[in-house]
């Protein structure tokens, strides 16, 4: 770390800002690819949204300080202290990442229930028949009602950002250009080389390809083929 006296200070790793902007395009393509019934995208945007989550979640253990969860999940007395003064931190304010757990939390919970359900037509997860019918009922029935609660979150999410935009907070600027202001004085944070983050994405992609790639392609390819004729 080092001791930072004036001006934008860099807060912000590539890895979390190019995740959260990258989320941001995949659930809007994977809310529409299943209003489409493009089950073979739709299956392709969710690997690839799962292959940055789960590279994500261990970025939030290994990687830039800002990004490691032990940095931003706030301690009850930390919450309340921001509460009680607003004061702009380096990093994720505390309740900006009670909201970032919510949401992780959700994707992570749709990834696992879209692996167990079944359109009752063509597609089936590729957990569909090694879980009871019970289980998938429920999964099913989550992942509805999940994608809905995710939207509701973004949305008030989405809300609050403008907020602190419009009040000077430029969180949604410094989500761009990864820069804050911040008090004189502030230690910066220590920040890594996102590379390491877009490798694991790599590996991470590759694995799920290896396990599903054989079922997803042919589909993903006759939903082009739909896309092309329409």
């Amino acid at each position: 770390m080092q001791q930072i006296q004036t001006g934008p200070m860099q807060v912000f790793d590539l890895a979390v800002r190019l995740f959260h902007w990258f989320q941001v395009l995949l659930l809007a393509g994977l809310w529409y690819s299943a209003e489409q019934e493009w089950y073979g995208l739709h299956q392709l945007l969710a690997y690839t949204l799962a292959s940055l989550l789960g590279a994500r979640l261990i970025w939030g253990l290994l990687g830039s300080e800002t990004a490691c969860f032990r940095h931003f999940v706030p301690a009850p007395r930390q919450l309340r202290q921001y509460l009680a003064d607003k004061t702009s931190v380096a990093g994720h304010n505390p309740v900006s990442a009670l909201m970032i757990l919510a949401l992780l939390l959700l994707v992570t919970l749709q990834f696992v229930s879209g692996l167990m359900t079944t359109d009752e037509v063509m597609t089936e997860g590729p957990l569909y028949s090694l879980v009871p019918d019970w289980l998938s009922s429920l999964a099913g029935s989550w992942h509805e009602l999940g994608f809905n609660l995710l939207l509701g979150l973004i949305a008030i999410h989405v809300v609050a950002a403008l907020w602190h935009q419009l009040s000077g907070d430029k969180v949604i600027s410094a989500m761009w250009h990864g820069r804050k202001e911040l008090p004189v004085g502030t230690i910066a944070p220590r920040l890594l080389n996102s590379l390491k983050y877009f490798l694991l994405v790599f590996i991470l992609f590759c694995g799920l390809m290896g396990w599903q790639g054989s079922a997803v392609w042919p589909q993903f390819l006759a939903d082009l083929q739909t896309m092309q004729a329409m």
